[in-house]
């Protein structure tokens, strides 16, 4: 019996000048195996639902250019994961590079607009849910240390995991969710601790 084709219905544009030469191939193979319609460029005014292109990183030139147009942007492992899992590319705008944190919940405390801005960016790239609000399905808190708003709600409250942006990063470059364990907020992390009236 024939599978499935998870990618049917999707146009995906691969252009060599976006991807990285030791993926294309495997990216292209992929893509056709599931039934996507495959365009060997790069068309920016193609943002279509059901439109995709194909970029290495987001550092390539082009990204900014592409996703202020609109387009669907995903990542050369996002496309062979979802290839090998028999899946349907998602259907989220912006940039997703790969599906490590699907449907993980993501709450970050201590964190000034800007870096929560950059936090949102990387949980949502890799299929991740942002929160703003502390709620009780929450997986993981990011803190900054234990100063932070919600570092003892998480740690009492919510019984789950409170680390640090350490963990987030090394998610995003191994493309999978790392153990948690060595990324832990440490009791004093952040804190300053003077001593006074201590006889020598």
């Amino acid at each position: 019996m024939e599978r499935t084709k998870s990618f049917k219905g999707s146009n995906v544009f691969l252009s060599r000048n976006l991807v990285l030469p030791d993926k294309f191939d495997a990216v292209h193979d992929s893509l056709k195996q599931n039934g996507a319609e495959v365009f060997l460029c790069c068309d920016p005014s193609r943002s279509g639902t059901n439109d995709y292109h194909v970029i290495s990183a987001p550092s390539h030139d082009k990204f900014e250019d592409l996703l202020a147009k609109g387009c669907k942007l995903l990542g050369t492992e996002l496309v062979i994961s979802c290839g090998k899992e028999n899946r349907a590319l998602p259907k989220n705008k912006g940039f997703t590079c790969c599906l490590a944190m699907d449907g993980v919940k993501v709450l970050a405390t201590g964190f000034d607009n800007n870096e929560k801005v950059k936090i949102e960016k990387l949980v949502t790239a890799m299929g991740g849910v942002f929160q703003t609000r502390a709620t009780l399905d929450t997986d993981f808190v990011i803190c900054k240390n234990v100063l932070s708003g919600k570092y003892k709600w998480g740690l009492h409250v919510l019984k789950k995991p409170v680390i640090t942006i350490n963990w987030l990063y090394q998610c995003w470059s191994e493309h999978r969710l790392v153990p948690h364990e060595p990324c832990r907020v440490l009791p004093f992390s952040g804190l300053t601790i003077c001593f006074t009236r201590i006889a020598a």
